[in-house]
């Protein structure tokens, strides 16, 4: 019982971290897009006439710089909790166990 709480809680953990690194990830893009329109009209020349306009939609999906956060933040939280388990063994003493008839 106590070994399917724990990988519950590493599951729950991983999880968090991930949505975490998601929405961060999506409101920097989206920061990011609002900045680069508003800084577009800032530095159109009236003297050519034509301009172009993006028209790319930042809620079609993460972009990739979102999906690598939200990897890198999952494995990187991963590698902590196996450093921290492979450290808390490694220092862990063993009491023997005494049989009591």
């Amino acid at each position: 019982m106590r070994r399917v709480l724990d990988i519950v809680l590493v599951v729950v953990i991983l999880v968090a971290v991930g949505f975490g690194a998601y929405r961060l990830g999506r409101l920097v893009d989206h920061t990011s897009h609002q900045a680069a329109l508003a800084s577009e009209g800032v530095n159109t020349s009236s003297s050519t006439g034509t301009t172009t306009v993006n028209n790319a939609n930042p809620s079609n999906g993460p972009s990739r710089r979102t999906i690598e956060t939200v990897i890198i933040a999952v494995a990187g939280a991963a590698g902590v909790m196996l450093i921290v388990q492979i450290g808390g063994s490694l220092f862990r003493t063993r009491k023997r166990e005494k049989w009591h008839a």
